[in-house]
């Protein structure tokens, strides 16, 4: 998933649902909606200030132990997600064609409120400002999704929502094994699963192949393959090697 741009405040989330609805049925255009750098309390854009780069890869203190970008980039990432997915996977409720689709996005945005206020929960704890709208490569990806039908609909939405689902997993993944903020290391340990069960329901729905996954992580010193026609004899278990074979 793209790299989110920070933004202020939170509208209310009255205004987020009409927004988000506006996009899906093509009623803004998508330039009325970039995100910007920063957002005032009232919608309005705020010119960048000098040193928020620098800032933005800095480590803070918090009461949970140090706060460092991956700790906050996660929990935007989450944020950044729920704002496009919830509004599609409501829409597929409606307009897929299988009920199978429908079920399982219906499923995925209920899953997705959930961690949506878990994720903001914790941002209000960390004094961390989320996004309010998605980002212009999520509203391309509405905008994509909106102008299908038939199966066509279902597969371009099952197809976009499981690459970015699984970006977002391994995210996660990552900043769960190495955070060093203790609150962010129980948000991450939350959020995996609910996540992981998201992209099931979404691989359930037959739509899943191999070229809407997004590329496996890179191994510096990978085993060996097996030999053409060959098979590999079975490896004795664990306990047997380290006792020396007794």
């Amino acid at each position: 998933m793209p790299r989110p741009r920070p933004a202020g405040a939170a509208a209310a989330p009255a205004l987020t649902a009409v927004l988000l609805g506006a996009v899906l049925l093509g009623a803004v255009p998508l330039s009325a909606c970039q995100p910007v750098g920063r957002q005032a309390a009232d919608g309005a854009a705020v010119a960048p200030k000098a040193g928020d780069e620098a800032a933005a890869q800095s480590t803070v203190t918090t009461d949970w132990g140090p706060l460092g970008p991956a700790d906050r980039d996660v929990i935007v990432r989450v944020r950044q997600a729920a704002l496009w997915e919830i509004a599609v996977a409501r829409q597929a409720q409606r307009r897929a064609a299988r009920p199978a689709t429908r079920r399982a996005l219906g499923a995925i945005a209920r899953g997705h409120v959930r961690l949506d206020l878990l994720d903001r929960q914790v941002a209000a704890r960390l004094n961390l400002p989320l996004p309010d709208r998605p980002t212009p490569d999520q509203q391309s990806w509405m905008s994509e999704i909106t102008g299908k039908s038939g199966n066509d609909y279902d597969r371009t939405a099952v197809a976009r929502m499981r690459m970015a689902q699984g970006l977002l997993y391994a995210e996660l993944g990552a900043v769960r094994a190495g955070t060093r903020n203790t609150l962010v290391r129980e948000f991450a340990q939350r959020a995996q699963p609910l996540v992981d069960d998201q992209m099931g329901r979404l691989e359930a729905t037959g739509f899943v192949t191999g070229d809407v996954l997004p590329d496996p992580p890179e191994v510096t010193e990978p085993p060996p393959p097996a030999q053409p026609g060959g098979r590999a004899a079975p490896a004795p278990a664990a306990t047997t090697v380290l006792s020396g074979g007794g």
